[in-house]
Order: structure tokens, then sequence, then C-alpha cells
């Protein structure tokens, strides 16, 4: 009778009826997914998408026979590889916004759906899922961090533990997305990081989550921090990727 009285909407377009789908056809037709691109095996960027000069400088890496893009064929990644499920624009950039920054925490439901379904197939297997943290401050005025939403529901489909608490903020950050010089990003959170414990990841797999992956500073530097605690592998998971600005 409920469903009769007040049908459920699709998040997105907020006008569609759905019945058991989280997003309507349409909406979800114009999310792009990466899998569609080939992509590079260590940073996970789709080849040819952002038209960039430095993502589009791909090589064959002689040791591994796997196609790289230029920033990574330079090593400058710690972590083992990254990967992201969509492109950030259209009807999930809409949706990623209005979950961050305007409290609507149900399209957290919808976009761990999306995470979780579509998980990469050549992600080794992990011990822990860690979420990117916030600051203290933002916390505050946020009232919750979306990457604990996102890594919170793929720990459970996943079955493995999600430790919460285990990397921390230590200093308040701008938006990475609002910064256009890769090499401001990089400044912006060299030092933001750290373990709340000595070695708490000695001898793990970890999987870093968070909603948007665009330079990979902030997930650099976390990836730092996890490998000196004694991690022995970091990998990288984002709902989405976006473009370098």
């Amino acid at each position: 009778m409920l469903d009769i009285l007040f049908p459920k909407v699709c998040p997105s377009c907020r006008i569609a009826a759905l019945k058991t789908e989280n997003l309507c056809s349409l909406c979800f037709s114009d999310i792009r997914f990466i899998n569609d691109w080939s992509f590079c095996q260590k940073c996970g960027v789709p080849f040819g998408f952002f038209d960039s000069t430095d993502e589009d400088d791909t090589g064959l890496d002689l040791k591994s026979g796997e196609h790289l893009c230029g920033k990574c064929i330079k090593g400058k990644f710690c972590f083992e590889k990254a990967r992201s499920i969509a492109i950030y624009d259209g009807k999930i950039r809409d949706m990623i916004i209005s979950f961050k920054y305007e409290g609507k925490l149900s399209i957290g439901d919808v976009l761990v759906d999306i995470l979780t379904t579509n998980m990469p197939k050549d992600l080794d297997s992990f011990d822990s899922v860690v979420p990117v943290p916030l600051h203290i401050v933002k916390l505050r005025q946020r009232e919750y961090n979306q990457s604990v939403i996102l890594a919170t529901g793929l720990a459970k489909y996943a079955g493995v533990n999600c430790d919460l608490f285990g990397i921390k903020r230590t200093r308040e950050t701008r938006p990475q997305i609002e910064i256009v010089s890769e090499d401001e990003r990089r400044r912006n959170v060299k030092g933001a990081f750290s373990v709340t414990e000595d070695h708490k990841f000695k001898g793990k797999s970890i999987l870093l989550v968070d909603d948007v992956f665009t330079t990979g500073s902030t997930s650099e530097e976390c990836s730092k921090m996890l490998l000196n605690s004694g991690a022995y592998k970091v990998q990288v998971l984002t709902l989405t990727r976006a473009k370098r600005m």
C-alpha cells in the first residue's frame, strides 16, 4: 500500500518510478563505466578518454608486459594499483555531490551498490578496507564521511574488516577537486595523514577506498602511511575517476 501511495523514485532524476532497481534505466545508462575503456594497469586511468598528453603517453612496461600511462612509467605511485568504477561526470557526479555536500545519505546505498556490483576483477585479495579519512573539523561540519559509508558497504560485501580509525587526517586541507595544479594538490595533502598506531597494518594487504580519484595525490599520501606502518600491499578503489585538471 505504501508503495502505491509513495512510490519509490529514482534518486538521480527524482522522476522515474522504481520497482526493485536502485536507478532508472535512463540514469543508469548515463554512467560511463571505466571497464568500457582500455586503462593503465597501475593507476587505472582510461586511455584516450581524457585526451591528456600525459595519460595518452602510453608504453609497455617491459618487466610486466602491461600497458602503463606516462605518469606510471615514471614510477610516480607507491600503491600496487588503483581502480575506479566510473567516470566522474553526468548523473553519478551529481549523486556524489548530493551525497557529500547536501546531506542526502540515502544516495549512499545506491553508490555502494554501484561500487560492489562492479568490483574490478583484477584486484588482488585484501585483508582490510580503509576509508580515506576526513579532518575532524570537516567531519563535524558534514556529520559523516562519505568514504566511510562506501568502505563499510564494500567491506561487508567482501566479508573483510573495515578499519575506520587506523589512519587519520592530521590537518585540514582544501578539497582536491578545487585545486587546478597537480603540484599544488600534492603539496596540499603532503604530511596530512598519519597512522594511529605504529605497525598497525603489519603484514596486511589493504584496500584504500574513496569516492573520487583525480591526480592520485591523496591516495598516494595515504598509501605511504599504510606501507610505512607495515602493510605489504596497498590497492586503491574509488567509485569514480575525475579528469586531471
